[in-house]
């Protein structure tokens, strides 16, 4: 072999060795950065062929039932709801044409048990003839408290949300959405579900944003009590801001209160005279330790409320604001979570839906412990809304919440809606001396106030929440995640 010979053997060595080396960086470049996206993206086929291969995780409520499971073989599995249409919005759905909602699609790595030795694991079953099983989700729904709340929404609106969860540890009991729809049969009924005009896919406790009405005024009067602002007031019925009037409801005129009065029996002239005086800054700040305008923690993605304050916003504006109007929107789990901080002595804790992840055997791999979203008012503040909040339901707009031999405190609201009917609302929580329960209730174009809708509805899914939910199973209350 000649020197040129051999020249040329060695760099056709190197040329294949750099080639070599150069798909080596590219391969642990796409692993690294690129393969989760690509795996992930709707249009990749093999991720729907590799997903056939592996039995989804199943799917309990806090008392051990099934709510979602697997049936058939690898390459053939099916999902199967135990309640397609009560947990639609929830569960959600996963079709291989369609993709993936609700928990379905949030925890869809867990349900697939997939991990960083995922390659590992899939050559180990491959050799042991093994199929390969995903991850459990154990959830903090009560299934007959869901059903409840669902059952009421339906005997009483046509849109609306009801949320109920444990102010302490922030554990969700139920989350129900109208419309709904029935997630085994989402293919045939996808036309007209896309069609559907009331949004029949549209989780509306976490995704539907409202004006929150005369709820609002509980932020606003922690606002106030935090202020050195003159607490007194003398109702005349109406208040004119910058040349606009505001009214009581039903024309209403109270003389001097103060601000237990004004909560009770949600006095608009006073609100909209002192959320004036207060001032853009001072509200909205108040509003943001109430984790307003922030992205909230959850097991799925949830909207967010908004005040937007920070922009140029008139005194009208700001007046309307006070009494949950103008630039102000809400979630339904927000303002539960607003009345569980109330609840909590002004600690707000980060809402739970997946309390645990299970292995295929059944061990616990994750536990989702209770932690403190927010410190968002005094222990003191906190105490004189509860005494206010006690008031709307002895003595004010929130009667018809009472409940014989349990303490309920709670907000009524009548929001103003531009396209139609006013929004009921109520949230609230029970028993008042040592809350275990909270809740947000809103009726879509009610065309009725809060105090006659969606107090009654309040007071029945505390009271069945109450009776029926094993308080024994809730997780230990959480303290602040530093």
């Amino acid at each position: 072999m000649n020197k040129s010979e051999l020249r040329r053997i060695v760099i056709l060595m190197v040329g294949l060795i750099a080639l070599f080396l150069g798909a080596i960086v590219y391969l642990t470049y796409f692993y690294l950065f690129e393969a989760e996206t690509v795996r992930n993206h709707p249009s990749n086929r093999r991720g729907y062929i590799e997903e056939a291969q592996i039995k989804r995780g199943d799917i309990y409520d806090r008392n051990g039932e099934l709510l979602a499971t697997s049936k058939g073989e690898p390459g053939h599995y099916h999902r199967e709801y135990t309640y397609p249409t009560l947990y639609s919005h929830m569960i959600g759905y996963s079709h291989p044409s369609l993709g993936k909602s609700g928990l379905e699609a949030s925890h869809n790595d867990d349900l697939l048990n997939r991990n960083s030795n995922r390659a590992i694991v899939q050559i180990s079953n491959w050799l042991s003839n093994k199929k390969q099983g995903g991850n459990s989700l154990i959830l903090t729904v009560d299934t007959q408290v869901q059903s409840k709340a669902r059952e009421l929404l339906e005997e009483n609106a046509e849109r609306g949300s009801i949320v109920v969860m444990n102010p302490k540890t922030g554990e969700i009991y139920a989350m129900a959405s109208l419309p709904d729809f029935n997630a085994m049969s989402v293919a045939e009924d996808w036309n007209s579900l896309q069609k559907n005009k009331a949004g029949a896919l549209l989780n509306r406790s976490i995704n539907g944003r409202y004006p929150p009405g005369s709820t609002f005024k509980i932020i606003t009067a922690a606002s106030l009590l935090d202020s050195n602002l003159n607490l007194n007031y003398d109702d005349k019925g109406s208040q004119t801001i910058d040349g606009r009037e505001f009214k009581n409801a039903e024309g209403s005129i109270y003389g001097n209160v103060d601000l237990k009065d004004a909560i009770t029996h949600s006095i608009n002239t006073y609100f909209v005279s002192k959320g004036a005086k207060l001032g853009k800054e001072r509200l909205g700040s108040t509003a943001d330790q109430f984790y307003f305008n922030k992205k909230i923690p959850f097991d799925l993605p949830v909207s967010p409320s908004v005040f937007d304050y920070k922009k140029n916003i008139p005194k009208t504006t700001l007046a309307a604001s006070a009494i949950g109007q103008g630039d102000v929107l809400v979630t339904p789990l927000h303002m539960a979570m607003v009345a569980s901080t109330v609840a909590n002595d002004g600690k707000m804790m980060e809402p739970i839906l997946v309390k645990e992840v299970e292995d295929p055997k059944g061990k616990s791999i994750r536990k989702h412990e209770p932690k403190v979203l927010q410190d968002s008012i005094s222990e003191e503040t906190a105490k004189k809304l509860n005494e206010f909040m006690l008031s709307v339901v002895q003595n004010g707009t929130g009667k018809r919440a009472a409940m014989r031999r349990v303490k309920v405190a709670g907000k009524t609201g009548s929001a103003e809606n531009a396209s139609g009917e006013n929004h009921a609302w109520f949230i609230g929580y029970a028993p008042a001396n040592d809350p275990q329960v909270a809740v947000a209730v809103i009726v879509e174009q009610a065309g009725r106030s809060g105090g006659s809708v969606a107090a009654p509805m309040a007071r029945d899914i505390i009271a069945y929440a109450l009776n029926n939910i094993d308080f024994s199973q809730n997780l230990e209350k959480g303290s602040r995640d530093e």
